[in-house]
């Protein structure tokens, strides 16, 4: 990997870097123009490649929202955590790459969606500026055993499934994933403004602004509906006698009720159109973070990192929305540009998210001390941006909703190999066959390969074990959800607070640090 600095270099600095983490919410790599795609209109997305780095194969560890952002947050795989599904806690003890920051001196702030499960809700994070969009408490955790082979959730044995929502995609005068964005974009900008007018501006600071578009329901405001207008927009090519369905497949469609509902070619792109429009906000608000960061002086010291926790299928291999191992649901953006990064380069190996917790604290000359995690081991990730980074397998572990037995897929260069407890393991070669139509595990030729993939996949892990614990969790926290909901209910949601008698042109309330308003006894910048 060419790199015109590596993140030693730039830590090393006398000035350590800002660092922005713009983040997604089911945004398909696939489904961004610098990885290809000339349908959708990404024109910041593009220029943040070109001025900077783009990872071609990043992979989220796991396709489901809380799962990934633990194993994120935290550089362990999901079932080390274990998160394994929406409705688990993330444990308040486990290290994240936001605790480094922050006991090296960093401000570490949250804008947006990082759907924790638990009361913890700030994870090392000193200030959260909204609260999250999904409830934090252990509602919804669903018992395998119960639903059925293949699975039927109780909405769609009732006739509601999670599909209606494909053929339902269109504009929307506006919606409360719009409300929810606005608040996010508002506050992050918001105090990227503070930071730039704080006396002590030397001190570092990392910011997260997090996002829950382009996730489903697809109803994008009017005006990115009308961006593609006129555009003949591809839809998936079926191939002759349909799509090979795996078990997982089977299980996933069934799940979410896709047999339910419409799914015509007219369907997938009125789909496409609207996912695609909701990823133009995206960029939008993108390109609105990266010109206030230059507005304010702040370019040359600031590292700007995009991505995703996961894709969506949006019609490929006759699939929607997440939960399979499949290329557009599980392979990310990623794109870091910025002091010591190099520019329009590109790395083709696979990597995954939980390369990130290193990558991270080495950008910010953070130390990663022993008391902090004495289990190096418990995260395999690697420094993205480090000079001499190899190649490793990336690990995939899906154990949530959508599936009713453990799961793990390994990728290791050009191969895919996927392991469904009990049920089957597969082998797919992404190099001669990306649509991931043919499965060649059966193949004599490839057994080496199969054999050296299954090793990576079972090194320390035990499927049946781990089935067995993700059974009893789920009875736990069903249980314990039922029981927190009975009584005077306490809600683990975070409650943002912004101090009126502090903001603006008041007096400050004393000499505790303000979280709202920096600047009130500064009277060069308007306080005093």
């Amino acid at each position: 990997m060419s790199m015109s600095a590596n993140s030693g270099d730039a830590a090393d600095s006398e000035t350590p870097l800002n660092i922005v983490l713009v983040m997604a919410d089911q945004l398909s790599a696939f489904a961004t123009s610098p990885y290809g795609n000339s349908d959708v209109l990404t024109p910041n997305m593009a220029e943040l490649a070109r001025r900077g780095t783009l990872f071609e194969r990043a992979y989220c560890n796991s396709p489901l929202c809380s799962p990934s952002r633990a194993s994120l947050m935290t550089g362990r795989l999901p079932g080390d955590i274990p998160v394994n599904d929406n409705f688990e806690e993330l444990p308040a003890s486990i290290p994240t790459f936001a605790h480094h920051l922050r006991r090296s001196g960093y401000r570490t702030v949250l804008s947006g969606k990082m759907h924790f499960v638990g009361p913890d809700q700030l994870h090392g994070f000193e200030e959260r500026l909204t609260t999250d969009i999904y409830p934090s408490d252990l509602r919804g955790a669903q018992d395998w055993e119960a639903l059925g082979d293949p699975p039927r959730p109780p909405a769609v044995r009732a006739g509601r499934p999670m599909a209606a929502m494909v053929p339902a995609a269109g504009p929307v005068p506006w919606s409360a994933q719009l409300d929810y964005d606005e608040e996010v974009q508002f506050r992050a900008l918001e105090r990227l403004r503070h930071f730039a007018r704080r006396e002590d501006s030397a001190q570092p600071w990392f910011l997260c602004v997090s996002f829950t578009q382009p996730h489903d329901p697809y109803a994008p405001a009017q005006e990115y509906w009308d961006r593609y207008e006129g555009r003949e927009l591809e839809v998936p090519r079926r191939p002759e006698g349909g799509w090979p369905l795996t078990v997982w497949d089977e299980w996933v469609n069934a799940f979410q009720g896709v047999d339910l509902v419409d799914t015509s070619d007219e369907v997938v792109r009125r789909l496409r159109r609207a996912y695609y429009g909701m990823v133009s906000y995206i960029d939008d608000k993108l390109g609105e973070i990266i010109a206030e960061i230059e507005r304010l002086g702040q370019s040359e010291r600031t590292v700007i990192i995009l991505t995703s926790d996961h894709g969506d299928m949006v019609g490929e291999h006759g699939m929607f929305f997440k939960r399979t191992f499949r290329e557009w649901s599980s392979r990310v953006p990623l794109i870091f540009a910025g002091p010591g990064i190099g520019q329009g380069e590109s790395v083709g190996h696979p990597v995954s998210l939980i390369d990130l917790f290193p990558t991270i604290v080495s950008l910010a000359g953070a130390t990663e001390d022993a008391p902090l995690d004495q289990c190096a081991s418990d995260r395999p990730g690697q420094d993205l941006l480090a000079v001499g980074s190899s190649p490793r397998p990336v690990i995939i572990d899906y154990n949530a909703n959508g599936v009713i037995a453990t799961t793990r897929t390994v990728i290791d260069g050009r191969w895919k190999y996927v392991y469904v407890h009990g049920r089957e393991q597969l082998l797919y070669d992404l190099e001669s066959d990306r649509d991931e139509l043919i499965d060649v595990s059966a193949s004599v030729a490839n057994q080496e390969v199969m054999a050296r993939l299954r090793a990576v996949c079972f090194d320390g892990w035990d499927p049946q074990v781990t089935q067995a614990q993700i059974l009893r969790g789920q009875r736990h926290r069903a249980f314990i959800g039922e029981s927190l909901a009975k009584g005077v209910v306490h809600e683990w949601d975070h409650q943002p607070f912004f101090d009126a008698r502090r903001q603006h042109m008041r007096r400050p309330a004393g000499e505790a640090w303000d979280r709202s308003y920096v600047d009130q006894g500064n009277p060069l910048l308007g306080g005093g």
